[in-house]
């Protein structure tokens, strides 16, 4: 078969199950042929070799099966830039990139800033803030492997790896009393666990830690908060569920300033939680 062939097969096995068929058919082949896709646009009579005809059906499969594009190609975009991606960790949504745009705020007036990360996942918010602050460090912790092996490859493929440790850890379990920073920081798990196999069967293939947060899927943040009133950082950043506004307020109950963020839909998003004696902030 040729690339106009294969691309026309693609598109076929993927309608009505993607939203863009062709356009995730042409990504596949990309992939794989290690090609532009304006080459696959104008070059759709040559011919492909049948080991790379079989690769793009198994990719296809994947996908109908429903298995993020991400996944497949390894890829996800984030913060106009690509990461790399694999199974073992949360693929980034874009919200996220909100989450560091708060933390380059806070930390604006901060020189040479250290930060500590719960839960690095794919690494792409240790990652992100180096690139974006070049006096920035950070030590990032998760308590999967899986995910810490593919941070560590995000993180050296941005030459960030002189700024950003990477350590195995239960929530702070390997951090020290001594180590002190400015900043925590987390996108922890915030979904309710009877929420499992009600969502899009996407998330099927995510990692459940870093999805499913408990009970009532608050349980995680409201542990995260209580570290980080037992320590000396001056500030909490954590992403949340649109609906744990009132969670947090009432868990928080005074113990410090509290600002929560929107994402460009309007929904809440996350929280900015200080330990000044100010009043309250409910934005």
């Amino acid at each position: 078969m040729n690339i106009g062939e294969l691309l026309q097969l693609g598109a076929n096995e993927l309608k009505g199950i993607v939203d863009r068929p062709r356009f995730e058919s042409e990504l596949l082949l990309q992939s794989i042929l290690k090609k532009e896709r304006l080459y696959i646009l104008i070059n759709q009579s040559e011919p492909i070799p049948e080991f790379a005809e079989d690769i793009f059906r198994e990719h296809l499969q994947r996908r109908r099966r429903g298995e993020p594009i991400e996944y497949i190609l390894q890829i996800v975009g984030f913060y106009s830039r690509e990461f790399y991606i694999d199974r073992g960790a949360l693929i980034p949504r874009p919200e996220t990139e909100i989450l560091i745009d708060k933390c380059l705020e806070v930390l604006k007036d901060i020189p040479n800033p250290k930060v500590v990360e719960i839960g690095v996942g794919s690494g792409i918010i240790s990652t992100m803030l180096a690139t974006l602050r070049s006096d920035l460090s950070s030590l990032a912790l998760d308590i999967s492997p899986e995910a810490l092996k593919i941070a560590k490859i995000n993180i050296e493929d941005f030459n960030v790896s002189d700024r950003v440790e990477l350590r195995e850890s239960d929530l702070f379990s390997s951090v020290r009393d001594d180590e002190v920073f400015d900043m925590i920081i987390s996108n922890p798990p915030y979904i309710s666990d009877s929420e499992k196999g009600k969502l899009q069967r996407e998330l099927d293939f995510e990692p459940d830690n870093a999805l499913y947060g408990g009970e009532n899927g608050d349980e995680l943040l409201h542990q995260i908060i209580d570290l980080f009133f037992k320590r000396d950082e001056k500030y909490l950043l954590c992403e949340m569920g649109y609906d744990q506004r009132d969670s947090i307020k009432n868990y928080v109950a005074g113990r410090g300033s509290l600002e929560f963020y929107q994402d460009l839909a309007g929904h809440d998003r996350g929280f900015v939680l200080s330990k000044s004696s100010a009043f309250l902030i409910y934005s």
